[in-house]
């Protein structure tokens, strides 16, 4: 739930295949707001769900990209959301709220109601969290010094740790059963790996290192990750060669601090958060 970036917006592209390589192409800044606008996911294929700060709290923004119209989901006037995300077979969002008072959990909202919303969970201090479906969540929850990983069962009302010292960035890879997540190594760099059978006795497998100074990573597919690093794009394929490569450098477009990155249900469009340098 960190800010990560100091002022970052939300770039959309189109993701083209040309060939056996892929293009990022009509890069747009969707946010183009001062302050913290962050931590985008997709809601469907065409809209985009992020963190977006007004009147200096952050709020959850829907931003519909093939009519480029945005709509405010939640006004919270006694805290601040962070890292929406649709809860799956719904229509509603989860996410993160930060209160005045310092009180943090994760809550469930109403898409068609401002402020309708629910705990999820009334005791746990939830960082980060992907949904494996509507009642199993991979979540963050802070300890203190670090973040352990907790497999949480709504229906059940069972927390399961798995590990400590986990990074932020979880996922649920598309077209399968799994979930991955990273964790700190006695380097402090952060390892990346998958977890099968969630709905039985979890089994977890090293996949790779992310690349230096980097904490965030989308899957594109079912075996293709993307992550951002400073101003470029790089893939680990996992039918590959083993090893992150740069696909794309975002320069032209002035961005840098690569942060948070998303991509749509259809594998056509990637959301990205970073930074603009000033002209």
């Amino acid at each position: 739930m960190a800010q990560e970036n100091s002022n970052p917006e939300i770039f959309v592209f189109d993701i083209v295949a040309e060939g056996k390589e892929l293009q990022f192409k009509n890069g747009k800044n969707i946010s183009n707001n001062p302050g913290y606008d962050n931590q985008p996911s997709f809601y469907s294929n065409d809209i985009i769900l992020y963190s977006r700060t007004i009147n200096g709290q952050t709020e959850i923004a829907a931003h519909n990209i093939g009519i480029h119209e945005e709509e405010i989901k939640s006004i919270t006037r006694h805290g601040s959301e962070y890292s929406p995300a649709r809860i799956p077979g719904t229509n509603d969002v989860a996410a993160v709220r930060l209160d005045t008072t310092g009180l943090q959990r994760l809550y469930r909202y109403d898409w068609m109601m401002q402020d309708d919303s629910k705990l999820l969970h009334k005791d746990l201090k939830i960082g980060y969290f992907a949904f494996y479906d509507e009642l199993r969540i991979l979540t963050t929850v802070l300890n203190g010094t670090g973040m352990d990983l907790v497999l949480l069962d709504l229906e059940e009302d069972i927390a399961t740790k798995i590990v400590s010292r986990a990074g932020r960035s979880l996922h649920k890879v598309p077209g399968t059963g799994s979930m991955s997540y990273t964790v700190r190594n006695d380097q402090n760099e952060l390892d990346l790996y998958l977890i099968d059978n969630v709905d039985g006795e979890p089994e977890s497998y090293f996949l790779t290192a992310l690349p230096q100074d980097v904490q965030d990573y989308v899957w594109l597919d079912k075996n293709r990750i993307l992550a951002g690093q400073d101003n470029k794009l790089l893939m680990y394929d996992m039918l590959g060669e083993s090893k992150w490569i740069q696909i794309a450098d975002l320069a032209e477009y002035k961005l840098h601090n690569i942060s948070r990155l998303a991509v749509n249900g259809a594998g056509e469009k990637i959301a990205v958060a970073a930074e603009r340098l000033a002209n």
